[in-house]
């Protein structure tokens, strides 16, 4: 994979295999004990296979045999008090019965303080234990875990940061990196400071794992996105054949269709679990800067993982849109400007050659071919590099709705993408 954030050329790094660490979550009443757990495990690129509550209505039998059908690698028990402790504690008893006979005998780590890490520790020997008070000091452990096997080698997700912080670093403003690749997705903000605030869903994308898209997400949700009819046994068929080859390209459009409906669907699933981890799907949304890789960022034309980006982040603010795939080099897209309005809306747009007004109606997406710095004013206000497709102005709303009957969704979508030229003509 190659990298090239930066106006520096591009490195290229050895990434390390995708073999999934699997995480199951124990956490106390708190919500924030679940949320602190969630996104140490998000933030690591691992894959939560069962979360156990203090309060778990299972039986201690439904409960082991619920953790000995997952087969973690690691529980992560987050406690933030005496009482989440203890009945922490007696949850891991299922987890001693479950999973007594695993080899390798999965790892506790405890998110907690010490006093209260000592309390689970005496409940979960002869496991291996280990204790840490800080998230990213968990985050460092578990990633440790998945680069056992290659230490040498660099993990996705780690790239995928280092990219954000590099284009929040040139930029001198936020940026938020979205990868959808064959079995993983990933949303990784970096502050202007340098902190970065990311999820990275195991088991969401495009390839290996698109049946698993489908079944989170529901099949009608990826269906919507579809430009032309498909019934749903169709649609499943395909989804389920490209589950199984790792790596296959799309041979036609309507492949390529479902590929950007899952891209969609899987960015959709990662920001509802970046939320569920108590981070700011607002701020990601509203980045000014967004760079796209991976398979989305792969697709023949660069309007392809625009609509792609534009439907499943769903942009608030004016962005700079990027995309860089794994083997080439990074391509500035266009200026997207996401306008809200009850009717008709009105743009100044400013550039090297003079000005303009843009009028744009609600539902409509409109493409004004510029190219240089545009400064943005009227509805809504900024400036960027227009970037090769020019100024896109996004007037659909927040958040997109699409009509439920196909007679009506059709239409809308084919006048979205034939204004963005994203397919080669109708069908």
């Amino acid at each position: 994979m190659t990298i090239s954030a930066a106006p520096e050329a591009p490195v290229e790094v050895r990434l390390a295999s995708e073999r999934p660490l699997k995480v199951a979550i124990f956490h106390g009443r708190d919500p924030r004990s679940r949320a602190s757990a969630a996104r140490a495990a998000l933030g690591a690129g691992a894959e939560i296979v069962e979360t156990v509550g203090s309060d778990d209505a299972r039986s201690f039998a439904e409960l082991a045999q619920a953790l000995r059908d997952a087969g973690p690698n690691v529980v992560l028990a987050s406690a933030r008090s005496a009482k989440d402790a203890d009945g922490i504690r007696e949850s891991l008893e299922a987890l001693r019965f479950g999973c007594a006979t695993r080899q390798p005998p999965p790892r506790v780590i405890a998110l907690a303080e010490p006093k209260l890490a000592e309390r689970i520790r005496t409940a979960v020997r002869p496991f291996p234990f280990d204790a840490f008070v800080d998230a990213a000091l968990v985050i460092g452990s578990l990633r440790s875990l998945r680069q056992r096997a290659d230490p040498e080698a660099t993990l996705r997700d780690q790239l995928l940061e280092d990219a954000a912080r590099s284009l929040a670093e040139s930029a001198a403003s936020d940026a938020l990196v979205v990868d959808v690749s064959e079995a993983m997705t990933s949303c990784a903000l970096a502050r202007a400071d340098g902190t970065v605030e990311a999820v990275h869903a195991m088991g969401i994308g495009l390839g290996v794992a698109a049946d698993r898209v489908v079944a989170r997400a529901g099949i009608d949700r990826v269906r919507r996105w579809l430009p032309w009819p498909m019934d749903t046994p169709a649609l499943l068929e395909r989804v389920f054949n490209r589950a199984r080859w790792l790596g296959a390209v799309p041979a036609s459009e309507v492949a390529l269709a479902i590929e950007m409906a899952l891209a969609r669907e899987a960015i959709g699933l990662a920001l509802r679990e970046a939320s569920d981890a108590g981070l700011s799907i607002a701020a990601m949304r509203a980045a000014p800067n967004v760079l796209v890789t991976g398979r989305a960022a792969a697709f023949p034309r660069a309007a392809q993982t625009l609509v792609v980006a534009l439907d499943g982040l769903q942009p608030t603010g004016i962005v700079n849109l990027w995309r860089e795939p794994d083997d080439g080099r990074a391509e500035r897209v266009a200026l997207v400007a996401p306008v809200t309005t009850r009717r008709s809306a009105t743009l100044r747009l400013a550039h090297a050659a003079g000005r303009e007004e843009q009028r744009v109606a609600r539902g409509t997406i409109v493409v004004a071919p510029l190219r240089g710095i545009v400064e943005i004013s009227g509805a809504v206000r900024g400036f960027g590099d227009a970037g090769a497709l020019g100024i896109v102005i996004d007037v659909r709303g927040r958040p997109i709705a699409l009509p439920h009957r196909d007679a009506e969704r059709l239409p809308a979508l084919g006048r979205w993408n034939a204004a963005l030229g994203v397919f080669s003509g109708p069908r």
